[in-house]
């Protein structure tokens, strides 16, 4: 599965980012070595959660840092700098403008891919990207959605490693782990070290 004009898409809070997150990003690229990039899309407000209290500026840091061993890897900041919810048919229809013949992979967890067809205008999102990837949070292996069955020639199943972390369970640790100096197993080095220098998440 190899496509030079491939782009991966994968959005999230990553409030913060974490070695789950990587491991997704390791597994695209092992799949499709010659993409043309992969995009880290850090959301402002996602629709199904509250508004975030991290900083921007803050989370795109950490993301830089996170994802920075991988190669054409970037980091797209256009919903994060929008203080609107963050809607992924709009965000799929706005790449397709700046990146002009690009064929896109919509990477999303299986949490997401169970639900896909209760999200705005997903359909047309379908129609709009080249593949649906979908990688493994917690589960071994993924559950059909049968709301999808039309699409399942554009849908692809990731093989990541899992590491079970989420984002909003850290948030509710790190307060505690940077008063004792005690980094999460989920979060990398990097991530953790601009963590306790920002004295963020207390």
């Amino acid at each position: 599965m190899n496509s030079s004009n491939l782009v991966g898409v994968f959005g999230g809070s990553f409030d913060p980012p974490h070695l789950g997150h990587a491991e997704v990003a390791k597994s695209f690229w092992e799949n499709f070595p010659n993409a043309q990039e992969l995009l880290i899309v850090p959301n402002h407000t996602s629709p199904w959660k509250q508004n975030k209290k991290t900083a921007p500026e803050l989370i795109l840091d950490l993301v830089r840092v996170q994802f920075q061993s991988f190669p054409n890897t970037k980091i797209w900041d256009w919903e994060i700098k929008r203080e609107t919810p963050s809607y992924t048919e709009e965000t799929i229809l706005e790449l397709l403008k700046v990146q002009s013949g690009a064929e896109l992979a919509l990477l999303i967890g299986e949490d997401n891919y169970s639900e896909f067809h209760k999200w705005k205008n997903w359909e047309n999102i379908l129609d709009k990207v080249h593949y649906l990837l979908v990688f493994r949070r917690f589960s071994e292996s993924i559950p059909q959605n049968r709301n999808l069955q039309i699409f399942q020639n554009k849908i692809v199943f990731l093989r990541n490693r899992i590491i079970e972390a989420a984002s909003v369970n850290l948030r509710e640790e790190l307060p505690k782990c940077i008063l004792n100096n005690r980094k999460p197993i989920a979060l990398s080095d990097e991530v953790w070290d601009i963590i306790l220098k920002n004295r963020s998440y207390t």
